[in-house]
């Protein structure tokens, strides 16, 4: 008579209590893998999917057909990931001209920052653009959170937490600047003028934060092989507006 190694004893174990434990995509427990309710919401968000990839799918045939192979870039840029402010359109850039790199909030860590020294030594990119933008919820909200921070067990989410620690030190900056203007003449700034000067403030410190943090192109900028500089871009007139360090 075979005896059955018990290994197979443990899997047939582990696959018969399967439909006990194993959860949907919602953490719901599901007693039956047929046992799935699908409501009003959840069909008409498959319908927008499947819409979604079918445009995508389209695009990409249009694309295909109309495709230009582009040179080497000798520009990088750094971005907000906002859908509006692409730097493609903002420069009007071909295929290739552009090493674009974008996150929330025009920030960088480092994986922006090893991908920004590929495009330095291997691409030979000799420009290096960091722009941010008017209206940015990213600094919008580092700005709300630094004015009523969450304890600890309030974030639901420890990289958002990650994302507005880097651009809070161009608030608290914002913050000091106002302070002394509004002692100076007695008109802080406010509203949007605020905003824009922490998105500015927010530009420059992540100029500072990739020469600090990368001596490969900290070294490229000093020898002028690499030349760092700094734009905030308009979304309601689309131009461009260059800071001065």
């Amino acid at each position: 008579m075979r005896i059955l190694h018990p290994k197979w004893f443990l899997l047939a174990a582990v696959l018969g209590t399967a439909p006990l434990w194993a959860a949907d995509r919602t953490g719901a427990l599901l007693t039956d893998y047929g046992d799935v309710k699908t409501t009003k919401e959840d069909k008409a968000l498959k319908k927008e999917q499947d819409e979604i990839l079918k445009m995508l799918n389209a695009g990409n045939k249009y694309h295909v057909s109309h495709m230009v192979h582009g040179k080497d870039p000798r520009v990088m840029v750094v971005s907000c990931a906002d859908s509006h402010v692409t730097p493609e359109s903002v420069f009007h850039a071909n295929p290739g001209d552009l090493f674009v790199n974008r996150a929330f909030g025009t920030v960088v860590d480092k994986v922006i920052l090893a991908s920004l020294e590929y495009g330095a030594t291997n691409l030979h990119c000799c420009v290096l653009v960091v722009m941010g933008h008017t209206d940015c919820t990213a600094v919008k909200g580092a700005m709300d959170e630094y004015a009523n921070p969450r304890t600890e067990d309030q974030w639901s989410s420890l990289n958002q937490k990650a994302l507005y620690e880097q651009i809070e030190p161009s608030v608290a900056e914002m913050e000091d600047v106002q302070k002394k203007l509004e002692a100076q003449t007695g008109k802080p700034l406010e509203g949007t003028g605020f905003i824009e000067a922490v998105v500015k403030a927010n530009v420059l410190n992540t100029m500072h934060q990739i020469r600090q943090k990368s001596p490969i192109l900290w070294g490229l900028e000093k020898t002028d092989k690499l030349r760092i500089v700094g734009c905030v871009y308009h979304k309601d007139s689309g131009k461009v507006e260059w800071i001065k360090e």
